[in-house]
């Protein structure tokens, strides 16, 4: 799937998301078939959700670094990521996995789509 297909994608899953007040999304790229995609949403409430993926579009499209940092102001709601972080190295995810502000938990590579789901079940009224 080319880079501008996926973006189109992205953006379509957006504009169906609930809450969302503003987006802004970047992409830059990587000829001949990788590329970077940022954005930021801001939702109703004023928390905010910062993304990036770094992409290979072939032979199939594959997700190889990701974030999705989600907080409230400046505080840290929830972030998914991959990096080679050292607190996390013990996961059976490792790379992948997720900070709340608790800790660090073991978590799956997800999705956009998912992770907005996450957003919305926790700006839904009771």
């Amino acid at each position: 799937m080319p880079l501008k297909n996926y973006l189109g994608t992205l953006q379509a899953l957006i504009a169906e998301t609930p809450f969302v007040n503003s987006t802004s999304i970047f992409y830059e790229e990587r000829p001949p078939t990788a590329g970077i995609i940022k954005g930021t949403l801001l939702f109703t409430d004023g928390s905010q959700l910062d993304f990036r993926e770094f992409i290979i579009t072939q032979p199939t499209l594959q997700i190889i670094k990701y974030a999705y940092n989600y907080r409230k102001e400046h505080l840290l709601v929830f972030r998914y990521d991959n990096a080679n972080d050292p607190a996390a190295r013990n996961l059976s995810t490792y790379p992948s996995h997720k900070h709340i502000p608790q800790g660090i938990l073991e978590a799956q590579q997800p999705s956009l789509g998912q992770v907005l789901q996450e957003i919305v079940s926790k700006l839904k009224i009771p």
